[in-house]
């Protein structure tokens, strides 16, 4: 028998089991993703789970509605993933995969915020292993690191912390930083080509040497070389005493040695950093938007920092590569103080392969090699005696808890003798040069509360360079001398208003004296001219972060009184960081600038040719002070290990001299006071991964001077690189990097003689007739270079660092400058010579290092 169903009955049963189904549904939700579920538990429970986003987000779980208890529903998280929860305390759940559950591990995060920390630097005592935080604050260690190993965690604007290796054994421990709040320092926004290298949100570079990566072309962390990997930084002679900074001469720029200024800034004159790699830890790299506290530059600022914490364990090395030894050792002397001392020396008695190839490099446009006069049918045979060293040390002093004490001291020598004699005769003379720097600071520090601080420094700064000149076929004696003396003081203030405002505000005070004497014995004739200068300056400066760091407002000014001329100079800085959101931010910085002391050249023969600059002073009359205006905007993005940015600048530069700008044409002996100015674009992409990182960086600029004296009045700046480019990559497996890259740019103008009317005689001396200037262009620049490195583990307490680098890889002959010169042929007639400077050749180096 069939039985019918009503639709009565029919809607019935099908009411009843929809309400079954949703009762049964009501008691277990449909699965969701693991991740969505820690964010609602976050904010229900006010709590943060501590894990890595790769782990979680291919898990889906499933969850009672009824549950309330956070144990209960950890146990189940538990029950339906590989992961293990684990409810530290009434704050934070640890969150740990099996992958990871056999390693040392941890999490690194802001104490007051409760936000991971990426980036952080986290360093064995033996230096034998080191790492960084991940995005989430993440960081692993290899499990054959000893249990009273001890870490110590570093993170730029944070105390450091030292924890032993055994505190890691828990589930990835919670480890909490705890902000500076006493120094309220540029928050850094993101790493910049290479682990090491940090922007601030003041638009200036960080370069930290104590975690780097690793830069192609680099044996040791020169970090003057390291500077000139940063778009807008040049040297257009690849040397690093005339790092040209957004089209700046070198003397424009502001070196600082703990916070000292440095008037010789390199070694091998020019090619080899003058400051020990060993101890210098920190630089700070500013090319606009400078903070009020610096004055006396009017191009970038280069603020190189030694370790500034009193050291809890002795460490040391010794190392050796193709052109000097070096050693460093950090020794405690208490638990409140510290002494650093380090020192490199030449190995010129070896005349290895690099030693060979610089010394081509700097000694074949000088007096030494008698370029000028490569036809000269006397044959003269010449030897160079040079070496270089460094040496320098500090104190460190904790005095209380509230007083810090340092002492600084460095010393920097080069010294040349240069020996003629004549083939087949019995007749030599030996010419010298000596270029020598001592600086020393005492500083004290007070922290007088949570919020206030200030810092005192008396400081000393010598530069002396000298020369003696002997004439092979005659009795006469060139002497050439450059001394310059700086001393002052600064008394610097911090104060944290609130969490969202800071104010550092401060004096300084300065004497300047500067010398320079010629004296020749035949014919009997010596100049000898003294200037000295002090100033008085006076700063403030404003940070204001009004919304967690989304919005970064520097707002100062520069107060400069110089006495001599009763002139006072207000210099207003400003730099604004404004995050966009989606990873944009944008950035508009600007400054006004001044300088008293510049270098000029007076001839190509100066100082036997080699280091042809001489430091003079302000007077007002032919040498000004200097004044700089600088405006730029840029946009960046930064999201998913991605980083692009584009920055548009505008310099101009009020004061110059025809003497300070090196002209070798028409214009070298003419005086004259001009303006240059330069505007240009600067583009970064950078892409990241845990392993490797990728960067192209573009510089465009058009740089042309104005002198109103001058025919033509406007024309090519002596350094105006229109395009400059660099590709390179980096990358690490354990403890070997690697590093390739490729440095490229156009030309720099020079001036070629008229053809066909090349000399002119007046009055019966002959001169070279030139076309305009700076009208012609050298051939493009291109280099490749190539790094490695490599960290041998001896034993817990000793490590081996192997270094291999190669500079110009394809040994490409690359010009670096054209000048022409008059000399007279085998027949006495006058004729123009060129002179061409040619890059270093292909020059391999290897560096080994033994650190404990």
């Amino acid at each position: 028998m069939q039985h019918k169903i009503s639709k009565q009955a029919f809607v019935s049963v099908l009411a009843i089991f929809f309400f079954f189904g949703f009762s049964v549904l009501g008691q277990t939700e449909e699965k969701k993703p693991l991740y969505a579920v820690i964010q609602q538990l976050e904010q229900k429970y006010d709590i943060r789970f501590s894990y890595v986003p790769e782990e979680i987000a291919p898990i889906f779980v499933t969850l009672s509605k009824e549950t309330e208890s956070l144990p209960v529903i950890l146990k189940q998280l538990n029950n339906q993933t590989p992961l293990q929860f684990t409810l530290l305390d009434d704050r934070y759940v640890t969150v740990v995969s099996p992958l990871r559950q056999s390693k040392l591990c941890g999490r690194i995060m802001d104490a007051q915020t409760g936000k991971p920390l990426e980036g952080a630097n986290i360093i064995t005592e033996t230096n034998r292993f080191s790492t960084t935080s991940s995005a989430e604050g993440f960081f692993t260690l290899s499990e054959e690191i000893s249990n009273n190993t001890s870490i110590t965690i570093s993170f730029i604007g944070y105390y450091p912390m030292k924890i032993s290796v055994e505190q890691l054994k828990a589930d990835c421990p919670i480890i909490l930083l705890q902000p500076e709040t006493a120094v309220l320092d540029e928050v850094v926004i993101q790493t910049f080509l290479v682990q090491g290298i940090s922007k601030k949100t003041n638009g200036s570079i960080a370069i930290n040497t104590e975690n780097f990566g690793l830069v192609p072309g680099q044996v040791e962390n020169d970090v003057l070389q390291i500077s000139q990997a940063l778009p807008g930084v040049e040297s257009a002679d690849e040397t690093i005493s005339n790092i040209n900074i957004r089209g700046g001469t070198h003397d424009e720029n502001l070196l600082l040695w703990d916070d000292i200024k440095m008037y010789q800034s390199g070694h091998f004159f020019g090619l080899i950093s003058a400051f020990n790699p060993d101890l210098t830890k920190q630089v700070t790299v500013y090319k606009n938007g400078t903070p009020p506290r610096f004055g006396e530059s009017v191009s970038g600022v280069i603020d190189m920092r030694s370790k500034n914490r009193v050291s809890e364990e002795f460490a040391g090395g010794v190392g050796v590569n193709l052109i000097n030894a070096s050693a460093f050792i950090d020794i405690p002397l208490s638990k409140k103080a510290s002494v650093q001392v380090s020192g490199r020396h030449s190995l010129s008695f070896l005349e290895t392969p690099v030693y060979n190839t610089y010394s081509e490099r700097i000694f074949q446009d000088t007096e030494i090699t008698n370029l000028e006069n490569p036809g000269t049918e006397t044959k003269i045979n010449a030897e160079e005696d040079f070496s270089f060293y460094d040496f320098s040390t500090k104190l460190l002093w904790d005095v209380s808890e509230k007083d810090a004490l340092r002492v600084n001291f460095l010393t920097i020598d080069n010294s040349l003798d240069f020996t003629e004699s004549i083939s087949g005769a019995n007749q030599s003379k030996t010419s010298e040069l000596q270029q020598r720097s001592l600086v020393g600071g005492i500083s004290w520090k007070r922290n007088w509360s949570e919020r206030f601080e200030t810092t005192a420094m008396v400081y000393g700064s010598y530069y002396l360079l000298n020369a003696t000149n002997k004439d092979l076929f005659t009795t006469q004696q060139l002497f050439q001398e450059n001394e310059v003396l700086e001393d002052g003081a600064k008394i610097d203030s911090r104060y944290n208003i609130s969490e969202k405002i800071n104010v550092q505000s401060g004096y300084q005070f300065s004497e300047i004296g500067i010398g320079n004497t010629q004296d020749v014995n035949i014919p009997r004739f010596r100049v000898y001219n003294k200037e000295v200068l002090r100033s008085h300056s006076v700063f403030s400066n404003l940070t204001y972060t009004p919304n967690q760091q989304n919005t970064v407002i520097n707002a100062g000014a520069r107060l400069s009184y110089f006495s001599k001329f009763n002139e006072l100079l207000v210099e207003p800085r400003l730099s604004v960081h404004q995050k966009l959101g989606n990873g944009f931010s944008v950035d508009v910085q600007g400054e006004f600038k001044s300088q008293s002391t510049t270098q000029r050249i007076d001839f190509q023969s100066d100082f036997l040719g080699i280091e042809k600059r001489r430091w003079v002073l302000a007077n007002n009359e032919d040498v000004p002070i200097l004044e700089s205006k600088q405006a730029s905007v840029g946009l960046g993005y930064q999201k998913n290990k991605w980083l692009v940015s584009l920055e548009g600048f505008y310099k101009t530069v009020n004061g110059i001299t025809t003497s300070n700008q090196g002209f070798q044409n028409q214009f070298q002996f003419v005086k004259a006071r001009g303006s240059y100015s330069a505007k240009g674009l600067e583009f970064v992409f950078n892409r990241k991964t845990k392993r490797f990182s990728a960067w192209i960086s573009y510089l465009l600029m058009k740089n042309d001077y104005e002198f109103e004296s001058l025919i033509p009045s406007a024309f090519p700046n002596n350094i105006d690189i229109r395009h400059a480019a660099t590709v390179a990559g980096s990358y690490s497996l354990n403890d070997l990097k690697l590093a390739l890259g490729i440095n490229w740019h156009s030309g720099k103008p020079y001036t070629t003689p008229i053809p066909g009317n090349e000399i002119t005689v007046t009055n019966g001396q002959p001169s070279i007739q030139y076309a305009s200037p700076n009208t012609e262009r050298l051939p493009d620049y291109f280099r490749a270079d190539f790094s490695a490195e490599y960290i041998w583990g001896i034993s817990d307490a000793v490590d081996a660092k192997i270094n291999i680098a190669v500079l110009n890889l394809l040994n490409r002959k690359n010009t670096l400058n054209i000048r022409y010169a008059l000399d007279t042929d085998k027949d006495g007639e006058n004729r123009v010579n060129q002179v061409e400077e040619i890059s270093l050749g292909l020059t391999p180096n290897v560096s080994v290092q033994v650190l404990f």
